[in-house]
């Protein structure tokens, strides 16, 4: 996989240098599959910190310059998908560099992608930390490997079966030399813990007969691993990026339910779980667990104007993220075009990037016309539509319109979930998609038409009847 990354860098860089020449359209559509997430060392990397408001990622940051040694740091990170989470915690890895060793992975690859429990996290957690020490030149104490070795063949796999499938795994390692029998054992057991099998359910019930067994060895690596950094002067930082994608009653079991074992972790610990959960708790305030920061979406107007007008800079910092990816005004020569790509995303990141890139697809000339444009957008209006429709969100959307606010419908909450609905910052304020505001419009409009040919189907029946009773009366 690193190879193939590397591979896939490389033809990048290679046509990064040539936008003086203008590329067919079918390369600026193969460029954007390949250069759409910004790294936050990245060249294509744009800070959005003044544009969004409220200073989550320097709060994070100064709380982390802040720990004393005897202090542990677990927070959560949380805002819409799509908002620039991943990019922004990277970031913050890369500026405390000096201080931290951070271990970055995103729970939908490590874990199961719907579901998943503490004693899955934690032998991830294990798997990773030994790793990337590994990797850096500083392993882990071969003892500490052993008593989680040992554990799991006395405990986990004890039986016949499990006996043997310990004898393959260190056969396996044998093989591959310079590769640990420990880093064998836990990913093969990750990975069976990401597929659905009896294997995989036995291993979970042996496991949580000794629910502090576990959670004692995975702290003794990590104290180990900070006993190794320590020598650099710096710290262990675990960063769980993409727990937003998982429902948020499966992340509330696991980050509440768990608390303790969060607790307890011997490092520096930021997650990105649903922002559902810092809304609205499913079990128990997060706030009561975790240190919690919010992101807000970059702002492109003020409250109290229309929804494809412009106030502030955010405009500006969209067109040079843009900028950074493509030549821009080669690519799409007509402002207005450009500004209309810009403020139907909302302030969204990742609704930028994604119709930007469907406009390459629509476009039939070399260059996104305005045409392009408003095919995108209205290709875009249609599944909305859709979506809207089959799950009712009709109220819901509407009233966040009216109000600038989230109720206590849960429907809202789902909207927002559904990056239908974007947080800002100033007084923080809720607003729907600009897309979603021109489908309440017609929608409202098709309501009003409808009700209006009721009441005057109604009123010409009633006429019908009174005629047919006066005629009656007549004769």
């Amino acid at each position: 996989m690193a190879k193939r990354w590397r591979n896939w860098r490389r033809i990048e860089w290679q046509w990064h240098g040539l936008w003086s020449w203008r590329p067919p359209l079918w390369i600026l559509k193969f460029l954007w599959r390949v250069t759409t997430r910004a790294l936050w060392t990245s060249p294509r990397f744009v800070d959005f910190a003044a544009v969004r408001g409220g200073g989550s990622v320097e709060r994070l940051k100064k709380l982390l310059q802040r720990q004393s040694p005897d202090q542990w740091l677990h927070a959560v990170f949380a805002s819409h998908r799509g908002a620039g989470k991943s990019t922004e915690i990277k970031r913050l890895a890369h500026d405390l560099g000096d201080k931290y060793y951070s271990i970055y992975f995103e729970a939908t690859v490590e874990l199961d992608a719907t579901s998943f429990e503490m004693e899955d996290l934690l032998l991830v957690i294990a798997r990773v930390v030994e790793e990337q020490m590994r990797q850096r030149g500083t392993p882990l104490p071969k003892a500490e490997l052993a008593k989680v070795e040992r554990f799991f063949a006395d405990v986990v796999f004890s039986d016949e079966y499990g006996q043997s499938y310990l004898a393959d795994i260190r056969t396996e390692a044998k093989a591959e030399s310079g590769i640990p029998f420990f880093a064998k054992l836990t990913a093969a057991l990750t990975a069976s813990m990401k597929r659905t099998s009896d294997h995989k359910e036995t291993i979970k019930r042996q496991v949580k007969r000794f629910p502090g067994a576990l959670m004692t060895h995975v702290n003794n690596l990590l104290s180990a691993a900070n006993d190794k950094l320590v020598e650099d002067g710096r710290r262990l930082l675990l960063l769980i990026d993409n727990m937003d994608r998982y429902k948020p009653q499966v992340i509330d079991e696991l980050l509440i339910a768990s608390q303790d074992v969060f607790k307890s972790l011997q490092c520096h610990l930021i997650v990105t779980p649903p922002i559902d959960l810092v809304l609205t708790p499913e079990t128990q305030s997060i706030e009561n667990v975790f240190h919690c920061e919010t992101m807000p979406t970059v702002k492109l107007r003020e409250k109290n104007q229309g929804y494809w007008e412009f106030s502030g800079e955010g405009r500006s910092k969209l067109q040079e993220a843009l900028r950074k990816r493509i030549d821009l005004e080669k690519l799409i020569p007509d402002a207005t075009a450009r500004d209309r790509l810009v403020s139907a995303s909302g302030g969204g990141i990742r609704e930028l990037l994604e119709m930007t890139q469907s406009a390459t697809l629509d476009a039939t000339g070399a260059v996104i016309t305005a045409d392009d444009v408003e095919l995108t957008l209205n290709r875009h209006r249609s599944w909305l539509r859709n979506r809207i429709d089959a799950n009712g969100w009709w109220e819901a959307l509407a009233e966040i319109a009216a109000t600038k606010r989230l109720s206590d419908d849960p429907k809202q909450l789902d909207v927002v979930f559904q990056r239908l609905a974007f947080q800002y910052n100033g007084d923080v304020w809720y607003d729907v998609h600009p897309l979603v505001s021109d489908l309440l419009t017609s929608h409202t409009s098709e309501t009003k038409q409808k009700g209006t040919s009721k009441a005057a189907a109604k009123k010409k029946t009633a006429v019908k009847k009174n005629s047919a009773i006066k005629k009656k009366g007549l004769s």
